[in-house]
């Protein structure tokens, strides 16, 4: 069902790993999503109450401190179907 809705194309950055500096290196690739501005606090991975202003919607697997269209994702679930099978996952950024 997200097909229908996933209609804008944004860049994904996800972490490959570290350099010599310890700061993460990341490969781009180009995905469909749905990407919705929203103010909403959400906890990040230390646990930490941050506002967000940005959700995404998407079938990639997006995870934390990946970008998308250069921003840092902030909290990354999956969101199953009735039957337990993983839809999508709804992304927040920062």
């Amino acid at each position: 069902m997200l097909e229908l809705y996933a209609n804008q194309t944004l860049t994904w950055a996800h972490v490959t790993g570290n350099n010599e500096y310890d700061e993460p290196t990341r490969t781009e690739a180009t995905i469909k999503g749905r990407k919705e501005p929203v103010n909403k606090l959400v906890r990040n991975a230390q646990g930490v109450e941050v506002v967000v202003s940005t959700r995404v919607f998407t079938e990639s697997a997006i995870a934390v401190n990946d970008t998308i269209d250069g921003a840092i994702v902030i909290s990354s679930a999956l969101m199953p179907s009735l039957d337990g099978v993983t839809q999508f996952r709804e992304v927040y950024l920062q």
